[in-house]
């Protein structure tokens, strides 16, 4: 999720996507105000960061926090399905150096 504040007042249909709203005063659904604060996925903030229809820019990025994905398997499933460790063994030949002859003098 990433956290903007609202720098320019807007509506939004889509208001209930958004995320943990704190409001800087009272506040009606559909409508942010300067100072509000809210989280969004990415495509949310690309359309409120100017890509949208009349290409203006209503918000600012406070803080992204990273996504953290959660596996469907085990560790050990996952890690038995990633690597197969049969193929991961090769053999290597280790060739002896010669030893060398000591000549008596």
């Amino acid at each position: 999720m990433i956290k903007c504040e609202v720098i320019k007042e807007f509506t939004l249909e889509r208001f209930d996507e958004l995320k943990n709203i704190k409001r800087k005063s009272i506040g009606t659904n559909g409508k942010l105000y300067v100072g509000d604060i809210f989280e969004c996925d990415k495509e949310m903030v690309d359309y409120l960061m100017g890509n949208n229809n009349n290409s203006v820019v209503v918000v600012k990025v406070i803080e992204i926090e990273p996504e953290i994905k959660i596996l469907s398997q085990s560790p050990v499933e996952q890690l038995e399905k990633t690597t197969n460790i049969e193929s991961e063994i090769t053999t290597a030949t280790y060739k002896q150096p010669k030893k060398k002859k000591n000549k008596k003098k």
